[in-house]
Order: C-alpha cells, then structure tokens, then sequence
C-alpha cells in the first residue's frame, strides 16, 4: 500500500485510491483496465472509489466463487493473504479466513466512510490465477497471463523482496501506453512507482 498524492485526480486514478487504504491491488488493477477497455461499465466503475462499493464487488466476487464450489482458489487466496506482512498500524493476516472476511464486509453497513477506510483489514491478497478469473468470472473479458514481463498493456504483477508465493509477486499495477496506475496515482514507469520494484507477472487483458 502506498500514499496518495495530493492534488487533483483524473477519474482514472480515481480507480485505484482505496488500494491507498488497503491490499485490493488484484482489484483496483482491474477496475482500471475495464475503465480504459469496456466504456460501457464506465458509470458503475466512476464508483470504484468508495469504500463500500469496493468491499460490495469483492464479496459479490468470493460469494459466487463459493457458490461454484471454487475451494481450490478461495484456498488460495486465504493462503495468499495469510503471507502478508504485519502492517505499520499493527493488523495481522497469519490468521485470515474467508468467512470471517465476508463477515466483516456484512458489518461494514454499520460504519462510516471514514471508518472503514482505516480498517486495514479490509486488505486480501489475489494470486495471480485469481485475478484472471476475477476478470473473466465477473466482467467477461479475456484474460491470458503470462510469466515475466511481456512488455505490453495490462495488470502487471511486481516483487521488491523475497516473498515466499507467486515468485515473490507483492503487487498489481495497471500499464497503458507506458504509463503505470496504482494508488490513485500515475507514474512514468515501474520504477518510479518504486525503484525497487521488478515486474514477474502479466496479464493481458482482451474483450
């Protein structure tokens, strides 16, 4: 998770600021991609910035993995999640679990905005198999992943240290034309992102 700068936001940026808040990167990524790729969804992805909204899609999301009777992949993302690193406010995910997860997004109708966005327990981790089916399971678009970096537009996976899953991946970013999108930010490129950064994953996304 990183800061968001100051200053005005293009509704593009918009899509990514509450990953400033939490760990959704596997979802702000795509939101940005189906943004620039389906103008139809424009109106309901203009939303992606409110907190609830966000918490809404993911639940919808893990609800139906559930209903299809994807274990092997809800397991993985607990698992994912489980590895995350104990952040600077003091949350702990060595214990997370799905259904608790689902449960602390049905509470979240009792907060505020302000509330929930310092929760940073609303965080869950995405392997890179779960984000391609997360763009092809709820916005119907094809989704072909690829190790390493292909060099072209899409959801890019990056690593800065030795994590132990996915070959170290800690984040997703979105490319366009060269340009980098996450946090609610642009960058020039990976590196001024974070120069420790190194893309090991991408996703190329196609209608």
């Amino acid at each position: 998770m990183s800061g968001v700068k100051f200053g005005p936001k293009t509704e593009m940026e918009m899509m990514g600021i509450t990953n400033s808040y939490w760990g959704v990167c596997g979802f702000t990524s795509t939101f940005h991609a189906m943004y620039e790729l389906n103008p139809g969804k424009k109106p309901l992805i203009i939303g992606a910035y409110i907190a609830t909204k966000v918490l809404a899609e993911i639940k919808t999301y893990l609800v139906m993995l559930k209903a299809s009777g994807n274990f092997s992949l809800l397991n993985e993302i607990q698992t994912f999640t489980r590895t995350f690193p104990k952040t600077t406010t003091g949350c702990d995910f060595s214990n997370f679990d799905i259904d608790k997860y689902i449960a602390r997004i049905n509470d979240a109708v009792n907060k505020t905005e302000a509330e929930i966005v310092k929760d940073g327990y609303y965080s869950i981790g995405m392997p890179p198999a779960g984000v391609v089916d997360y763009v092809t399971r709820m916005w119907e678009y094809k989704a072909t992943l690829s190790k390493g970096d292909t060099g072209g537009d899409g959801i890019i996976g990056v690593k800065r240290d030795a994590r132990v899953m996915y070959d170290g991946l800690c984040h997703y970013m979105y490319r366009l034309n060269g340009k980098i999108y996450s946090w609610g930010n642009t960058y020039t490129s990976v590196t001024d992102a974070n120069p420790a950064y190194q893309v090991i994953w991408t996703i190329d996304i196609k209608p």
